[in-house]
């Protein structure tokens, strides 16, 4: 038996950027307006983006991943930007400096994704709070903040509480990018002269410079395994979407042309699942079936004969049956 999990399109970084006629590139919102800071939803079926197309102040909007149903979700009279959705897709965080009195100044606020209510502000600070990421098990938001003199990286909990400051130096920390498996942040800091990526640790300790390069580079962005980070570049005289191991070596050009291509956001990795059921020649259900997908994945059959195999990433798979004394046909 052979079964396929199908790849949805779009499991490659979406860039902010205009299309050129190169293969696997596409304009996704197509107006004269701005429209920037990108974020997936975690199931890749929607993206969240700011724009100023409906006046001077940038509001945030979502659309479906192929580009159409763009709908706007906030709407004041200040700006907001920096999307970031939450893990369970139920929310997104933002930075705005809709301000409220005596907070005229960028805040982190959290609204949800659906029919938003009005957005709750977590940072509450005169300072300036910006660029949320939320953490891959949705309890914690790291955001940079100004409130100690300069740009640093800190983290608190989803409600805001519980902050903690995660790095400490009299240069700029920005950007912060949680790791998919949650153990670490890439940032931005200009504390080698020009800004560079950087990651750390969740806590704060560890910190190395990937890029070590006197040109500009920022808004970096974790690949859904882990081990690359997507970032933007004018090392080249005008701004590149690059693509480097977490280490900092395999550095790799992806758009490599004239225009300024500007705030990659790669797509989710999405897993899926095939199910079926085992029946004799009668078509009764066999239980304590042994299900094998040829990929070190298995499953047992329930007392129906049932089974789901989960958690698969997309591709084709030979589906196995197998029990003591019994001879199934076909056999895979």
């Amino acid at each position: 038996m052979s079964s396929e999990a199908i790849m949805p399109p779009y499991l490659t970084p979406c860039f902010c950027a205009k299309t050129r006629s190169q293969t696997n590139w596409r304009q996704e919102t197509g107006n004269t307006a701005g429209d920037w800071c990108p974020s997936w939803s975690p199931d890749a079926s929607q993206i969240a983006f700011s724009s100023d197309r409906d006046g001077d102040y940038s509001e945030i909007y979502v659309m479906k991943a192929d580009g159409t149903s763009q709908v706007r979700l906030t709407e004041s009279y200040m700006s907001d930007y920096f999307p970031d959705w939450s893990p369970d897709g139920q929310q997104i965080a933002f930075e705005s400096d809709r301000g409220e009195p005596g907070y005229l100044n960028f805040d982190i606020y959290v609204m949800n994704a659906d029919h938003p209510a009005p957005p709750l502000n977590l940072t509450r600070h005169p300072a300036e709070d910006r660029w949320p990421s939320w953490s891959p098990d949705g309890s914690r938001i790291a955001f940079a903040s100004d409130r100690d003199g300069d740009f640093e990286i800190y983290m608190m909990n989803a409600n805001g509480e519980g902050l903690v400051r995660l790095t400490e130096n009299t240069a700029n920390d920005v950007w912060p990018a949680w790791s998919p498996d949650g153990r670490r942040i890439a940032f931005v800091s200009d504390r080698d002269g020009n800004t560079e990526i950087y990651v750390m640790n969740a806590d704060g300790t560890g910190q190395v410079n990937l890029t070590r390069n006197p040109s500009e580079d920022g808004f970096p962005t974790w690949s859904p395994d882990g081990r690359r980070i997507a970032f933007d570049t004018n090392r080249t005289g005008n701004f590149e979407i690059y693509l480097a191991n977490v280490d900092g070596t395999g550095l790799a050009n992806l758009t490599n042309d004239p225009a300024d291509d500007r705030m990659p956001a790669w797509a989710p990795r999405l897993t899926y699942t095939i199910s079926g059921r085992v029946t004799d020649g009668s078509g009764n259900p066999i239980s304590a079936v042994t299900i094998s997908d040829g990929a070190g994945h298995t499953a047992t059959t329930d007392g129906e004969g049932n089974y789901t195999l989960g958690g698969l990433a997309a591709g084709t798979y030979t589906i196995t049956p197998s029990k003591s004394g019994w001879t199934f046909s076909p056999v895979s």
